[in-house]
């Protein structure tokens, strides 16, 4: 169900409790584990970080993409309390973490010379107002680099593995998962995201410098776009 402005924090933060992102990157299968490590180096070289960089994340979760950064000024901001401070657990003193919305970014025009923003679009009320805050605050000669996932081929592909009693694959035995047999956790998704949404929603802000496609060019669960002003 699309919740309502007014209850889109708690509704939120009632999918983040339940969603441990933890059993999201630490997946017991191994090709579902190598897709998501790809489109993590792929998001962060694309980024192309500098030492001197202000970098910002839209949409940190529990720091997951912040641990993996090895230079820069980091600061992260989630709508989410209990991600902020599962972040905090994860990051100590490494990344300045701050909880405000993406549609509300708080920090004056032309912050940051680096922004990074992953899965998120699909779980934003309105993704456009996320897009011209991440303009705002980005400098004029910045870069965003930003994933989304390509929802109907990964949804294609659990019906297949699920119709053919392979639930095993996405679920193994004794490891206390249950997201992945799900619908791309559809229940905490309002948009259903691939390339053509993304390409049009970013195309009337930024230049689309490079589109790659996680982890192969003919296989994409993920998209990886590199824009700039």
């Amino acid at each position: 169900m699309r919740p309502q402005p007014g209850e889109f924090k708690k509704w939120n933060e009632e999918h983040a409790i339940k969603h441990d992102l933890d059993k999201f990157y630490n997946h017991p299968n191994r090709l579902f584990r190598f897709i998501e490590n790809k489109r993590i180096r792929v998001l962060i070289t694309e980024a192309d970080i500098r030492p001197d960089d202000n970098v910002l994340e839209v949409g940190c979760g529990a720091g997951h993409i912040l641990e993996r950064i090895n230079c820069g000024r980091l600061t992260g901001i989630d709508i989410s309390p209990v991600q902020i401070q599962r972040a905090k657990a994860r990051l100590g003193s490494k990344a300045k973490l701050i909880e405000a919305e993406g549609e509300r970014l708080p920090f004056p025009d032309q912050s940051f010379e680096r922004i990074l923003c992953t899965e998120v679009f699909e779980h934003v009320l309105e993704p456009e107002k996320l897009l011209k805050e991440m303009k705002r605050v980005l400098k004029d000669d910045g870069i965003i680099s930003l994933s989304v996932p390509n929802e109907k081929l990964i949804i294609f592909t659990k019906q297949i593995l699920l119709n053919s009693g392979l639930r095993r694959v996405l679920e193994p035995k004794q490891s206390n998962w249950d997201l992945a047999a799900k619908n791309n956790l559809d229940e905490w998704h309002i948009h259903k995201y691939g390339l053509n949404l993304i390409k049009e929603q970013a195309s009337e802000l930024f230049k689309i410098l490079r589109i790659k496609r996680i982890p192969f060019y003919f296989i994409p669960f993920r998209y990886v776009l590199k824009l700039s002003k």
